[in-house]
């Protein structure tokens, strides 16, 4: 009763969910996993078979059942956590065992193996459990490293509503095109129709996306028939304003600035208030188009772990079966 009575943050597995997994219960796992290794590695040093090291023998039996033991105990809590319905403290269990025990593995199947590598199945199974352990650790540090970075450029926006404002500005630029001449609103239009966020795999991995739409609406903007040397309106001094500093630093200022002073010498000054907006709004909208496509590559790369690190359990699991068989069988 009187721990029903008890403030939830000060229990103990409240306070466990505010604790990293890299010092869950005092590192628990990483005692566990650093014991494992260092037994592995006494009891392979002081073993000297007459036929040489390898796995066949009693060490190299155990060994291998111990990482048997210990790939399908992991595969199989990545299959629970789901199911935890503790709260966050076991899912800080789950990272960690998985972490340290995981990485324990190197050193238990690489001993197991005794070192000798080769074209077969064996050393297939082998290579899958590094490779697996390898995209765990990238997993971890893009879980710890990326979510922050996330939440910051998003800057307390939702991912839906920065797409419904990017959707805003491309219809306010119609809307000010339209209110300019009909080759203003059909270069924006082009512009608008081709500025996309998001992009392929590989773009949204890189974080490299094109920018078709700025590189129409320049291409038009200079067209023929437009003068090179035009001095700059006075009405340029407006676009110290902090609309079309922000588009400048989107693309680069020289071609923002450059492109202003051709739309300002190939138009009336009663449009320039009017261009002065386009402007602008052209400016926010590529920096929330780049700020969009941040986000997506950080997701992209925080959960890019997971379409390499599920298949190649499977994989492993696969080999490893058929790694114990070929050992039953030749036993």
């Amino acid at each position: 009763m009187a721990d029903a009575r008890r403030h939830p943050a000060d229990r103990p597995e409240a306070a466990q969910a505010h604790t990293s997994f890299l010092a869950y219960r005092g590192g628990r796992f990483l005692w566990i996993a650093l014991g494992l290794c260092v037994a592995s590695a006494l009891l392979y040093a002081w073993h000297d078979p007459i036929e040489g090291r390898s796995g066949s023998t009693w060490l190299g039996y155990s060994l291998g059942i111990l990482g048997v033991a210990l790939i399908a105990w992991l595969a199989w809590l990545g299959v629970r956590k789901r199911q935890f319905q503790t709260g966050r403290g076991a899912l800080v269990a789950w990272v960690s065992a998985h972490v340290y025990l995981g990485l324990s593995l190197l050193v238990i199947g690489t001993l197991h193996a005794a070192f000798q590598l080769g074209w077969n199945v064996h050393s297939l199974a082998w290579l899958l459990m590094v490779l697996v352990i390898v995209s765990g650790v990238y997993g971890v540090i893009a879980y710890a490293v990326l979510p922050s970075g996330i939440t910051t450029g998003r800057n307390q926006m939702e991912f839906r509503e920065m797409v419904e404002q990017f959707d805003d500005l491309n219809e306010t630029l119609l809307a000010l095109a339209d209110r300019i001449d009909p080759e203003t609103h059909a270069i924006v239009t082009r512009s608008v129709s081709r500025s996309r966020i998001g992009g392929s795999a590989w773009q949204q991995l890189s974080g490299r996306y094109p920018k078709p739409g700025e590189q129409g609406m320049l291409e038009r903007l200079l067209s023929p028939g437009r003068t090179a040397d035009a001095p700059a309106n006075p009405t340029l001094s407006l676009l110290t304003t902090a609309g079309t500093a922000q588009s400048c630093t989107t693309t680069s200022s020289p071609t923002m600035m450059f492109m202003a002073r051709r739309i300002f010498a190939g138009r009336t000054a009663d449009r320039g208030e009017d261009i002065q907006k386009l402007l602008q709004t052209l400016g926010r909208r590529n920096a929330l188009r780049d700020r969009i496509n941040r986000d997506i590559t950080r997701r992209a790369r925080m959960n890019v772990w997971l379409y390499v690190h599920i298949p190649l359990t499977v994989a492993l699991l696969a080999a490893l079966l058929v790694h114990v068989l070929a050992v039953f069988l030749y036993w």
